[in-house]
């Protein structure tokens, strides 16, 4: 199956200048870039490891293709990265172990080959070729995820970007032991994998071995590796490609305007529990931002789209969630969608509201998310004959509340309010 994708590989500017700047070291390209060409999928950068001398021909290599040289080991490895315009390579120095011992560190069978940039040999000591033509994700050793658990979030994410590809059962078994120490792991390394399963079209499958891994809720709650209830959670993912094509067919913008990332996050904090020993569902969600887990505004974006759980049918409460919501209404209403149609909560309801919302968030939206402001404080204080204080807030509150509510539309109809608050 590879056998032409490795020989026109072997033909690229990149490999070719990387095997003229290593001379008679022993070079060799591993990892993604042989997978992913083996696959037909497009070349995003080239990995490559050598014998040795790795900064000479590294530095050799950023003149001649040219490149910037970043170094990315530091003090405890040699590992070099040249940036392109077009595409990056990352060069290891293995100086000290064999290219079997390299390969064997790392973390699929289907990463764990390499091709000889030189001659095109082939080195293929844990049958990675033959995973690829199975399409199957298998531990490269019994090892993979204990040397590393970042490894356990890679288990879905290559599963979400490898066409067709399946789990190993042992080695879903293998990456579930290692899940506890997934504490042990820089924070902001988990969000970044978490961002990646969250935000593919395939998101459930990415959720469903996230749940048969015991990830989740585990991890959301503190306690990874430890089997809980997931609720509707996967349901509700499910669901949700179909509530924004629900959407899509009323109003293309605003299905486009949907953060799946957030609603998928709100289904995921929903279905916690809603009082568990560790505190109320808003207090987990700000530990888990607080533990790095999420960014302020995504903290902020998912409780939000948690507030607005209801559904709106009237005109006045399509109105007010229009308002609430912001331009987080499409996230916030698909979630909701997705969340009834898990739940068999009335979907029909939610579709009947549906071209209502849209439409008047066509209509409306702007002046419904921020209501354009009419009259001043300035101008409550002349009409009223009150002096600055707390009342001035409530008078502007209510004329607010009343173009929201679509009863004033002009400073005319606003001064009128103002007027009559005389009387209240």
């Amino acid at each position: 199956m590879p056998a032409r994708a490795f020989r026109l590989l072997l033909h690229h500017s990149a490999v070719q200048a990387l095997a003229a700047a290593a001379g008679d070291v022993e070079t060799h390209l591993v990892g993604g870039v042989l997978r992913d060409r083996a696959l037909g999928l497009p070349l995003k950068d080239i990995d490559a490891v050598v014998a040795s001398r790795g900064r000479e021909i590294a530095e050799r290599l950023a003149e001649t293709l040219p490149a910037r040289l970043v170094l990315l080991g530091g003090k405890e490895f040699a590992a070099y990265r040249l940036v392109t315009e077009e595409l990056d390579v990352d060069l290891w120095d293995r100086d000290g172990t064999t290219l079997d011992q390299d390969l064997a560190r790392r973390d699929f069978t289907v990463n764990s080959f390499a091709l000889e940039v030189r001659s095109g040999a082939l080195i293929d000591p844990f049958d990675g070729v033959r995973d690829l033509e199975r399409r199957l994700l298998k531990a490269t050793t019994p090892e993979s995820f204990s040397g590393d658990p970042l490894r356990v979030l890679r288990l879905p994410r290559l599963l979400l970007r490898l066409p067709g590809f399946a789990a190993d059962p042992e080695t879903v078994e293998l990456a579930r032991r290692s899940v506890p120490r997934l504490t042990d792991v820089a924070a902001e390394r988990v969000r970044d994998e978490l961002t990646f399963i969250l935000e593919s079209p395939e998101a459930h499958r990415g959720v469903a071995l996230l749940i048969a891994l015991d990830v989740y809720p585990g991890l959301w709650l503190g306690t990874p590796g430890e089997r809980l209830p997931a609720g509707t959670a996967l349901s509700e993912v499910e669901a949700l490609v179909e509530r924004i094509h629900d959407l899509r067919l009323q109003d293309a913008e605003a299905a486009g305007q949907v953060d799946a990332r957030i609603a998928r996050l709100a289904a995921l904090f929903r279905n916690l529990s809603q009082k568990t020993p560790q505190g109320t569902l808003r207090e987990v969600l700000v530990r888990f931002r607080d533990q790095g887990y999420l960014t302020r505004q995504t903290a902020d974006d998912v409780a939000h789209v948690l507030e607005l759980g209801f559904l709106p049918e009237s005109d006045l409460d399509l109105r007010r969630f229009l308002h609430r919501a912001g331009r987080l209404w499409a996230t916030a209403f698909c979630a909701l969608g997705a969340r009834m149609a898990a739940r068999k909560e009335g979907l029909d309801r939610w579709q009947a509201v549906l071209p209502r919302l849209t439409d008047l968030a066509r209509r409306e939206g702007e002046v419904l998310f921020d209501p354009p402001r009419l009259v001043t404080g300035a101008d409550v204080q002349e009409l009223l004959g009150i002096p600055p204080g707390k009342e001035i807030g409530r008078v502007l509150d209510a004329v607010r509340e009343a173009q929201v509510e679509g009863r004033v539309r002009t400073r005319e109809e606003a001064v009128a309010v103002v007027r009559g608050m005389v009387r209240e």
